[in-house]
């Protein structure tokens, strides 16, 4: 084989197995040597993929670009359409390797079989298909939380107008006869919440509570 091999090619030839390593058993790569007209593969990773060998001749797509005019000033092709002889759908790429003077030494070539990334895909928009709600004009369920002390915080702040702690004592007595009928000192910690937004202290607030209660 090194003796067939274009000086340019024989770096790469260890680089395949590296590259085949590095990105899996999902990726086919193969090295050809196309200098002497005659295809010849020096080296391969996972070519189980495709089921080619070193005997194996060139696809009618590397005969293209050996012989097209129009492949003369292509460096490489990513990404394209591909199929194995046993139908499995792949993505390849091919890197045109030139010498000094332009001509077509060889290919490096990597193939991406996409089965095991179509099967994900195939349950991922199986997991992720919605169909609107055709009842009631709804379109989408909404789930609401039960609320919590922020939320009627916010509530009270809403209703006095202004922020809890600029509250005169009547006024934070009106606020706290309203939170206690929305049920806010139902909730654990309240009062400690309560005494930090309107700037008093819990036993204030304990007094403030009963007597309005009382009243």
């Amino acid at each position: 084989m090194e003796e067939k091999c274009h000086p340019l090619l024989r770096p790469l030839i260890n680089i395949v197995e590296m590259i085949g390593a590095a990105l899996g058993p999902d990726y086919e790569v193969l090295l050809h040597d196309v200098s002497s007209g005659e295809p010849l593969t020096l080296a391969a990773a996972n070519s189980r993929l495709s089921g080619r060998d070193r005997n194996s001749p060139m696809s009618d797509f590397g005969r293209f670009l050996m012989e097209s005019l129009e492949a003369e000033k292509v460096d490489y092709i990513a990404n394209y359409p591909s199929e194995a002889a046993n139908g499995r759908q792949m993505r390849s790429s091919v890197s045109l390797i030139r010498d000094e003077e332009g001509r077509l030494v060889g290919f490096l070539c990597v193939n991406y079989d996409m089965s095991r990334a179509k099967m994900l895909k195939d349950i991922s928009d199986f997991l992720t298909k919605t169909h609107p709600i055709a009842l009631g004009g709804m379109r989408v369920e909404k789930f609401t939380k039960a609320a919590g002390e922020d939320d009627l915080l916010e509530k009270a702040r809403k209703k006095m107008g202004r922020p809890l702690e600029y509250l005169s004592s009547s006024e934070r007595r009106e606020c706290i006869k309203y939170l206690d009928e929305i049920g806010f000192f139902q909730l654990k910690g309240s009062v400690e919440t309560l005494a930090k937004a309107v700037n008093k202290s819990r036993y204030t607030l304990y007094a403030d509570l009963r007597e309005v209660r009382k009243g």
